[in-house]
């Protein structure tokens, strides 16, 4: 859809998710896990993307320099924070302050999806 704002043409504001591309994510650390990006770069360094993680897929135990909400969508599986385990649901909300040690696993038959914010520190002081 195209629309225009004075002079301004703004392309894809209303678009489904369904026709973006999944994008792997960091395979240094990360298994069958893939992302699609919710929030525009131009707009804030603040990174938002839907991410899915296939059968037996993990986010391996680390630490970053920037806080994270992990909201889960739906599926089922475990995710550390600070080396403390919880069971994944539909509707958990996980904050992780930068520099924490966490991780997550998809432990069910289905896929795990969630929303996954990462914040930089200078914005969510």
């Amino acid at each position: 859809m195209r629309l225009k704002l004075g002079d301004q043409v703004l392309n894809e504001i209303v678009y489904s998710i369904d026709d973006k591309e999944w994008s792997k994510v960091r395979p240094d650390i990360a298994t069958s896990i893939f992302s699609k990006a919710l929030l525009p770069k131009k707009w804030s360094d603040t990174k938002m993307v839907l991410t899915k993680v296939l059968p037996g897929g993990e986010f391996k135990d680390h630490i970053d320099d920037y806080h994270h909400i992990l909201f889960f969508l739906q599926g089922t599986g475990s995710v550390t924070v600070a080396k403390k385990e919880y069971e994944i649901s539909s509707n958990l909300v996980v904050e992780v302050p930068a520099g924490v040690n966490h991780s997550y696993k998809n432990k069910g038959k289905d896929e795990l999806l969630l929303i996954t914010v990462n914040i930089p520190v200078s914005e969510g002081q």
